[in-house]
């Protein structure tokens, strides 16, 4: 029988708190370590390339749209907010290549990325028959031929659900904000700012009490980490020991609120401390530290550790919900975004491939016409 009374005597004998140690930028590697070691593989490095250029492109035709620049749609009168992801495609790209593609997300606001790596990496490894599913029209012979040809239909889908089109994945009634394939455990971007992390938290009890083993990443923003939902939802993933990630997107600000504005702790990995929750700080520029990092919270997570916290500070190019700059609105130094937009997740992979003389740059070429014409 459990014993549900405490000894709650009186006990204030001295002693120091340890709240336990942050692991910041500790995962330091690069693509020749991590295939040495057999955590990574150059196909897979070269697919990690690839699903960032292709949410870069995605997003990309929005920005294109919005000034007439997109050619195919050279007058298409784009209305509405749109939240981009441009620059933090590795936070999206380097977690969901180091997830089952059965394991579940939930997503944000600024969720393009997250939608379109999710699925990436979930259709490569999905059984022939869910992929028939989804390309039912399909009349190829080999299993690459129909991977690709679901890759073309997730994206496809992907827009039409931001151009409110019926072939969209939630039939166009959600838009960017609200993206979601439950076929792929996609459970979903969400307009409420740290909405989806309780949602999260309640798919984890799930799959801990199915014993399958599956994880749930649920990723929110800065802004995100003082919702009173989302510390809630770390207390109780930490009293119940459920096996979920908290993912931290840190961009440094709400909308144009600076992180010292919003907290005098900016560390928002230090959250866990409260909660006896283990958190890891991580460059969310480099894919491969992500994917370090994410690759170590699984591996707590899938042995009953119960859950842990990233804090990947990623950088967004763009303003809150625009296709202009965040110095446009007076709120960033131009100067500040031209050092970040130096540690560009896309140029820094491409180079440390080709320095390894894994890709060329016509081969590099090559993947990002490929995810044009996707778009």
């Amino acid at each position: 029988m459990p014993n549900y009374f405490s000894d709650s005597r009186p006990d204030f004998s001295p002693c120091e708190i340890d709240c336990g140690a942050i692991k910041c930028y500790e995962f330091k590697s690069d693509l020749r370590k991590e295939i040495a070691s057999g955590r990574l593989d150059h196909k897979t490095a070269v697919q990690l390339l690839e699903d960032m250029l292709t949410i870069r492109e995605f997003e990309e035709m929005i920005v294109k749209l919005r000034s007439g620049a997109y050619q195919p749609l050279p007058d298409y009168n784009y209305r509405g907010p749109t939240h981009l992801s441009i620059g933090q495609e590795a936070a999206s790209a380097g977690t969901c290549h180091a997830l089952q593609w059965t394991d579940y997300i939930t997503s944000t606001h600024r969720g393009h990325g997250d939608s379109i790596a999710k699925g990436c990496v979930a259709l490569r490894f999905m059984p022939d028959e869910a992929l028939k599913k989804r390309v039912p029209g399909f009349k190829g012979a080999s299993r690459e031929a129909l991977v690709e040809a679901a890759i073309e239909d997730h994206i496809f889908r992907t827009i039409a659900e931001l151009f409110g089109k019926e072939s969209g994945y939630c039939k166009g009634r959600g838009g960017g904000m609200h993206i979601a394939d439950f076929t792929m455990n996609h459970l979903g971007a969400n307009a409420i700012v740290g909405g989806g992390v309780p949602i999260a938290n309640g798919l984890a009890w799930a799959k801990k009490r199915q014993g399958q083993g599956h994880v749930a990443y649920t990723f929110f923003g800065d802004g995100g980490a003082y919702i009173g939902a989302v510390p809630e939802s770390m207390n109780l993933a930490a009293l119940w020991n459920l096996p979920i990630c908290f993912f931290i997107e840190n961009n440094g600000y709400a909308v144009a609120t600076r992180l010292s504005e919003q907290t005098r702790e900016t560390r928002l990995s230090s959250r866990g401390g409260a909660f006896a929750i283990p958190a890891y700080r991580v460059d969310g520029m480099d894919p491969v530290a992500v994917r370090l990092a994410s690759n170590m919270a699984l591996a707590h997570m899938r042995t009953g550790g119960g859950p842990a916290i990233i804090e990947a500070l990623v950088y967004r190019f763009f303003h809150h919900g625009g296709s202009l700059q965040g110095s446009a609105f007076g709120y960033r130094e131009k100067e500040e975004e031209v050092n970040w937009k130096a540690r560009d997740p896309l140029a820094r992979m491409a180079r440390e491939l080709a320095q390894r003389k894994w890709l060329t740059a016509t081969q590099n070429e090559s993947i990002r016409q490929h995810a044009v014409s996707a778009m």
